[in-house]
């Protein structure tokens, strides 16, 4: 079983389109392509999106 790459305390890892506290890299994924945001980025990120979203279906 491949191990985990872990975000730091406080923080959430992505590499723009994968999000988590912890995650397994599929094949081919290499975890240099991940970087670490705070947990209050991340909210900021995902109010975007779904404002966006929200935005785009009363579009």
């Amino acid at each position: 079983m491949r191990e985990p790459i872990k975000a730091s305390e406080g923080h959430i890892l992505t590499n723009g389109e994968i999000y988590g506290r912890k995650i397994y890299l599929a094949e081919g994924m290499d975890a240099s392509s991940f970087y670490e945001i705070t947990e209050e980025e991340y909210e900021a990120r995902v109010q975007e999106t779904e404002e966006a979203e929200q935005n785009a279906d009363n579009g």
